[in-house]
């Protein structure tokens, strides 16, 4: 790609970067969220510059199904002022430090610190983690469906996701190995080789938005499953991404796991008329208008509910 092109490519993310923002910064005057009553903890990781975003997802979310609980894992970056806009728009949220969920069997970064927030939680309560790049826009009664009977749900990436045994897993991978593969596909290939039980099953699933049912369990599951990798994959294990294969497996062994149905929940490319949940992933955030145009909408049923 020539230098114009690259330019040219940047200059047009920052447009649709700029018109976003103009849009999701209006969640700041919304009313404030009221508590919820549905038995289920919400759980986010947030960085200071996906506050606002957070708050639209959080808000969007929670227009169809508010939670008993929020907590949000905060980034080191978030500080006083990100607080307490917050504070002011979850006055009941639970704001937690990133660094109160580490462990020596388990890498730092790169969201890891959520999912073990998400071990502890979950030892009391279903737990549902959702990214700030999410965007709710219809009810969402399969999730509603998943808390109440207490099985786990997961975000697909195709129609009818399937749920395989590991040597099925790895066999899937392999096509995807060459020397700059991504390691989620280096870890799918070798967690049948590391000694996990012979009826673990692994969904390749999306970890921006995932139903974790109560156990007491998962803390234990997951540090053995990171040590047994990280041994198997050394510096790998520590590579971005890897939370994502850990969240995969952890919920793909839990109760009733069934991935969500696609395109209903997905990302905006494969979007439908039906499409009541959006996952913004990086790649997709910034390429049109797509994301500043849910999220206006998303606002306006924020909006819309009754005082």
């Amino acid at each position: 790609m020539s230098l114009f092109n690259k330019a040219m490519g940047r200059a047009k993310r920052d447009y649709w970067r700029w018109k976003y923002h103009r849009v999701a910064r209006q969640i700041l005057g919304t009313r404030p969220l009221e508590p919820g009553v549905l038995p289920f903890t919400l759980l986010s990781m947030v960085h200071q510059r996906d506050v606002s975003s957070y708050l639209v997802a959080v808000k969007s979310f929670a227009h169809f199904l508010n939670p008993a609980k929020i907590v949000v894992v905060c980034d080191p970056s978030i500080d006083h002022a990100d607080r307490a806009v917050l504070k002011r728009h979850l006055p009941h949220v639970e704001l937690r430090e990133a660094h109160e969920f580490v462990h020596p069997d388990i890498p730092r970064g790169g969201t890891w610190e959520r999912l073990f927030a998400i071990a502890h939680y979950v030892e009391d309560s279903y737990v549902v983690q959702l990214d700030a790049d999410t965007l709710t826009v219809r009810p969402v009664p399969e999730v509603l469906d998943a808390v109440r009977n207490g099985t786990g749900f997961v975000l697909g990436e195709m129609p009818d996701t399937p749920i395989r045994s590991l040597q099925a897993t790895r066999e899937n991978a392999l096509p995807w190995l060459a020397p700059w593969a991504h390691v989620q596909a280096i870890a799918e290939t070798e967690m049948v080789n590391v000694g996990l039980p012979q009826d673990a099953r692994y969904i390749r699933g999306c970890s921006g938005f995932t139903g974790f049912p109560r156990s007491s369990t998962m803390r234990d599951t997951m540090t053995d499953y990171s040590r047994r990798m990280g041994a198997k994959l050394g510096d790998n294990w520590k590579r971005w991404g890897t939370e994502q294969v850990t969240s995969n497996y952890l919920v793909s062994n839990m109760p009733g796991v069934q991935p969500l149905p696609f395109p209903k929940y997905g990302t905006p490319d494969c979007a439908t008329a039906d499409t009541a949940f959006y996952h913004f992933i990086g790649s997709m955030r910034f390429i049109n208008n797509k994301y500043e145009a849910a999220s206006r909408h998303a606002i306006r049923l924020i909006n819309s509910a009754p005082a």
